[in-house]
């Protein structure tokens, strides 16, 4: 959290449900602290974020994941590359996997096929959480994932408008902690939902 404030003014941390003093350690170290006392999973979560900021006047977003797979010295280069005119950056773990298992990396690599399909894009690392995109991108997007689809419903919906595509290598953090999510399954689930929301269209949810 420290390492984030350091590269960017306001840092919104969504304790969903945790009961592990997630909230008060944030707090401390600077950040605005959105509490939900239910797990309501990933997507809900980044929803309810994304309504207390985006009627204010940032003109980005950047998203982390909080279980430490994401490194904050790797942020300066995703922010670069919006400050140089990209409106939609993904942080890629696939071009240097480092502790990535092989299990997760075939994963990724099966969703960004059939992602770059449905949108039209080079996609690499769709799933990854580790992103800053454009507040005017996301401001009409009506979204609806609960669970871990919302990185492919954002990336979906926003196609449309996306004028350039950045993707930023970044390094990939594994630990032995346990983790929710399940790699074959999940991106077979988000694939799913992803013919869900190109079939709907990109307004609508």
């Amino acid at each position: 959290m420290k390492g984030l404030r350091s590269h960017v003014r306001t840092v919104l941390v969504v304790d969903d449900g945790s009961g592990d003093g997630t909230a008060e350690e944030a707090f401390r170290a600077g950040a605005v602290v959105l509490v939900r006392k239910v797990n309501g999973g990933k997507g809900t979560a980044v929803r309810q974020a994304l309504s207390l900021l985006l009627p204010c006047a940032f003109t980005h977003v950047a998203f982390v994941d909080g279980d430490g797979q994401h490194d904050p010295g790797d942020l300066p280069a995703l922010l670069d590359a919006a400050r140089e005119g990209a409106d939609f950056v993904i942080g890629s773990r696939l071009g240097s996997r480092g502790e990535m298992p092989a299990k997760n990396f075939i994963a990724n690599a099966t969703g960004d096929r059939i992602l770059s399909r449905m949108t039209g894009l080079e996609v690499e690392d769709g799933q990854s959480g580790y992103r800053v995109v454009s507040a005017e991108l996301l401001r009409p997007l009506k979204l609806a994932s609960r669970r871990y689809a919302i990185e492919n419903e954002i990336l979906i919906k926003a196609s449309p408008r996306v004028r350039r595509l950045a993707v930023v290598p970044i390094r990939s953090i594994y630990g032995d902690g346990r983790r929710h999510y399940r790699p074959f399954r999940d991106t077979w689930v988000t694939s799913w939902l992803s013919v869900h929301f190109k079939t709907l269209g990109s307004d609508r949810s």
